[in-house]
């Protein structure tokens, strides 16, 4: 998956597991339901590179794992 580097500051006040959660949440949506929008896109994209930027390392292979 490709990220742009566009942090928010909208992602700054929450949580890693959150973001963990929601990251899983968004990926499920996207690439196994295929049921999203653009801003679905925006969004997992977001924390994607906020996990990033707390150093999390991201694992993709028929799914996402940290």
């Amino acid at each position: 998956m490709k990220k742009h580097n566009n942090s928010s500051p909208y992602f700054k006040d929450w949580t890693t597991k959150k973001l963990k959660e929601e990251a899983i949440s968004y990926y499920q949506t996207i690439y196994e339901v295929e049921c999203y929008g653009t801003s679905d896109l925006r969004m997992l994209n977001g924390i994607m590179i906020e996990l990033e930027n707390r150093g999390v390392e991201i694992k993709e292979n028929k799914g996402i794992s940290f």
